[in-house]
């Protein structure tokens, strides 16, 4: 499994490369976009793993509901979902992803990491 530290350093440095958020056509975001694009989560599914059916529901959800296919599709990716450190971090990093801007992403990020005590 990833340690915290390796899934906030892989999606920010993903993050920081795209520079792009990660959304459909009528800007709903996605965890994969037609046009290629991976939002924080989408980033952390191996593609061979991925299918449009995990679209639609985010990381937050499954925090009652505790299992479904996106949680075990991020398990078979090497992402402890059941792991409550784990799913708190990913939450946070998916909701920047959705709302914050582009432009504040590097600040946001740095600020998240140090919260998580993973930089």
């Amino acid at each position: 499994m990833l340690s915290a530290k390796e899934i906030y350093e892989r999606i920010r440095d993903h993050l920081l490369t795209q520079r792009a958020v990660s959304e459909d056509e009528n800007g709903s975001c996605r965890l994969r976009s037609d046009d290629g694009r991976k939002c924080a989560i989408g980033s952390l599914i191996r593609d061979d793993l991925y299918c449009p059916d995990i679209e639609g529901v985010g990381l937050a959800y499954y925090r009652h509901a505790h299992d479904g296919a996106l949680p075990r599709v991020l398990y078979a990716s090497g992402v402890d979902v059941y792991d409550e450190r784990i799913v708190e971090l990913l939450t946070e990093l998916e909701e920047l992803h959705d709302n914050a801007h582009i432009d504040k992403w590097p600040q946001l990020l740095a600020a998240l990491g140090q919260r998580h005590a993973v930089i």
